[in-house]
């Protein structure tokens, strides 16, 4: 059986990130998680990247989790699991904090760690035979900072309790209801979907989106006032940009604008 992988690839103006494990419904080993952080980092750089997405291989599952197989190694006793949710937290702020728009495309199971990287994208998409659940104390597993501040910003107490307490799994709707998702898709209409949604993020204007994405992750961030600094910065960039002239100039032609992310 071959190591689980993480794939990372280029496509037209969308970088891609596949969690490659089927063997496991794509759980996710150490090695994925210590690549996911370069793998984004090589997409920020990239300006002719628009997007970034991230899904499972195969339809059975976006990710069923970290890989449990691993945790006698990489998970026993206080000073391994706290290098271990390091890597999560890498992994997770490395998507947060990214300033291009990130997309989840679930299939089948999205479990623990799995549901934790989708929550680390500003949008998530399901087909409508995925299951999501944290599972964490039905393993006695401390689950980690990061994860519970997104849960709790996504869904709320009463539900991010629900969640934790009883480990339980949720259906397609039931996510649609909470939060968890934006929409569920039949299964067989989910990645063509998706790939709409991605043609119009690479449309649209990449310093509008993550002038928008500053200032929604300032006002969610767990310490501190918002950063007036920062936003106002951000703001800047975006009304001195060539995209904001290009903007006003395509509505005045009646035609669509080519935004260039400059």
């Amino acid at each position: 059986m071959s190591e689980g992988r993480l794939l990372v690839e280029k496509r037209l103006a969308v970088g891609w990130i596949v969690f490659d494990q089927p063997a496991k419904m794509n759980a996710i080993n150490g090695a994925m998680w210590r690549a996911l952080p370069a793998a984004v980092a090589r997409f920020d750089r990239n300006p002719e990247v628009r997007c970034i997405a991230l899904r499972g291989s195969g339809t059975e599952a976006f990710a069923a989790g970290a890989d449990i197989s691993e945790f006698e190694q990489l998970r026993d006793g206080q000073a391994a699991v706290g290098e271990y949710d390091g890597l999560l937290d890498q992994a997770l702020h490395a998507i947060q904090d990214s300033r291009k728009p990130s997309v989840a495309m679930i299939h089948g199971f999205c479990m623990g760690g799995g549901l934790e990287l989708a929550l680390a994208c500003d949008l998530r998409y399901c087909s409508s035979s995925a299951q999501f659940a944290i599972p964490a104390a039905k393993l006695g597993l401390a689950y980690n900072v990061e994860g519970h501040k997104r849960l709790l910003e996504t869904v709320g107490h009463a539900r991010a309790r629900e969640i934790m307490f009883l480990g339980r799994r949720y259906g397609a709707d039931e996510a649609l209801a909470m939060g968890l998702v934006q929409r569920v898709l039949p299964d067989a209409e989910l990645e063509a979907y998706v790939d709409g949604v991605i043609a119009t993020l690479v449309e649209n204007a990449p310093l509008a989106i993550a002038n928008s994405k500053t200032m929604l992750e300032e006002y969610v961030k767990s310490a501190g006032a918002p950063d007036a600094a920062r936003m106002s910065e951000a703001m800047r960039r975006c009304a001195e940009s060539e995209d904001y002239k290009e903007g006003r100039r395509a509505f005045m032609e009646k035609r669509k604008p080519r935004f260039s992310g400059s």
